[in-house]
């Protein structure tokens, strides 16, 4: 009767050795998942205005206090150059627009400089948590250690004190209940360091998104930065060529509008080819995301302005500070993208997997600053593809609703969408002129 019950003890404790033992293996792999990459754990000494005594502060009310009255600001800037788009077209007026736009891209400067410098105080703080948890995880790796080495000297123990016999058998049970409590702590360990592994897992997925964003915003001060000095040197240019005299100005403007005139016809006769093969695509509010937000200054359709060359436009022009960030409306595929001192300038078109009545739409993004999608590449709604610009026509107007930088966005049919050459290579250089059966983008669009 004694042997089956030493039997029954030296089994039971033996197999819960061998389950925590088990359990320690786990834990060892889970642990070394953990550890995070040492340029993330580091990286916080390169990123600006950030000093490492204050690595583990987050953005003060003050300062997200600041960031929302520079963009009130600047939407007030805006508002006025679309304001002052609507009045009659002359020199002192070409002058007021490029000193608005000068003054909302600097403020738009401010602007992504303080957001770079509180993304960077995030970042830091993410870092921060990502070390002490991982500090934490190796800590409680070694308790875990520590414990399971005190259960086998507990197990070692059981069974000589059962070979041998034993004087003080409630001695012999209170071990029993000490190992058994011990192995309850080991059980606790490993709860919360599933725990740790979880947290870790999501700050670093918070860390990765955090770094892209910093990167975006740097691209964007790089981009605005550069605008600003366009602007400076186009409005020096525009004084230098006119000499203050409004006759001068008039001619200049008329100059430029015969070069939008042709490049118009060109897009108006591609897309009314397009147009007349029909288009039967019923349109599913909300389908699409605002690629920018900003003001729309032109929209779809006949808008009113056919002395710019043209009676039909086929999308909408969204203006918004320069180098502004520009997202996928929706989830898809890069169609292709193009470059060029006409039409659209920097440009993509993306196919979107959206079948509506056995069919699919093709978005276009127009005067790109820059872009940095390819053909062929995946992209879900919200993924940056490229930043405000005003490539292509909009460098050689000098007045209306598609001066300056902004965004123009259509929506094609995607069985009707091509690509044509240029017409007008000799004089502009090489571009493209992507086309198709269009619809009002503001029909897919949320609200």
């Amino acid at each position: 009767m004694r042997f089956g019950n030493k039997n029954k003890i030296k089994i039971s404790t033996a197999a819960s050795f061998i389950l925590i033992g088990s359990l320690f293996l786990c834990i060892l792999g889970i642990t070394a998942a953990l550890v995070v990459p040492r340029h993330f754990l580091h990286a916080s000494s390169n990123l600006p205005g950030i000093a490492p005594q204050a690595q583990d502060k987050k953005p003060s009310q003050s300062q997200l206090a600041q960031i929302s009255q520079l963009n009130q600001q600047i939407g007030q800037l805006q508002n006025q150059v679309v304001q002052k788009l609507q009045q009659q077209a002359d020199l002192r007026n070409e002058i007021n627009l490029y000193d608005l736009e000068m003054q909302e891209t600097e403020l738009q400067l401010q602007a992504t400089q303080t957001n770079i410098n509180n993304d960077a105080l995030q970042i830091a703080a993410v870092q921060k948590q990502i070390a002490d948890k991982t500090a934490q995880a190796a800590q409680e790796k070694q308790t875990l250690a520590d414990l399971l080495v005190n259960l086998d000297k507990d197990d070692n123990l059981s069974q000589v004190q059962l070979e041998l016999g034993t004087s003080n058998f409630s001695d012999f049970l209170n071990q029993i209940q000490y190992t058994h409590s011990l192995q309850n702590k080991v059980y606790n360990i490993l709860i919360g360091v599933k725990k740790l592994q979880a947290d870790l897992e999501s700050d670093n997925q918070n860390l990765h998104e955090r770094l892209a964003k910093l990167n975006e915003l740097k691209t964007q001060l790089t981009g605005a930065n550069q605008s600003l000095s366009d602007q400076k040197a186009q409005k020096v240019a525009l004084l230098a060529d006119t000499k203050g005299q409004e006759y001068k100005f008039k001619v200049l403007l008329n100059n430029a509008q015969a070069e939008e005139n042709e490049i118009a016809q060109e897009i108006g006769d591609l897309n009314q080819q397009a147009m007349a093969k029909g288009g039967n695509i019923a349109p599913i509010r909300g389908i699409l995301a605002w690629p920018l937000q900003g003001i729309i200054t032109q929209g779809y359709g006949n808008t009113g302005f056919t002395a710019l060359g043209y009676d039909f436009h086929n999308g909408v022009d969204i203006a918004g500070p320069p180098g502004c960030p520009i997202y996928a409306a929706a989830d898809g595929v890069v169609q292709a993208t193009g470059t060029g001192q006409a039409a659209y300038g920097n440009w993509v078109a993306i196919k979107h997997n959206i079948a509506i009545e056995n069919s699919q739409i093709i978005t276009l993004y127009g005067h790109l600053m820059s872009f940095i999608v390819t053909p062929g590449q995946n992209v879900k709604q919200g993924d940056l593809i490229g930043f405000e610009g005003n490539t292509g026509n909009t460098t050689r107007i000098l007045y209306g609703p598609e001066r300056g930088f902004h965004l123009h966005f259509s929506v094609f049919d995607a069985s009707s969408f091509g690509i044509a050459p240029g017409k007008y290579q000799n004089k502009y250089g090489p571009y493209q002129v992507p086309y198709g059966h269009s619809y009002n983008p503001l029909d897919f669009l949320n609200s």
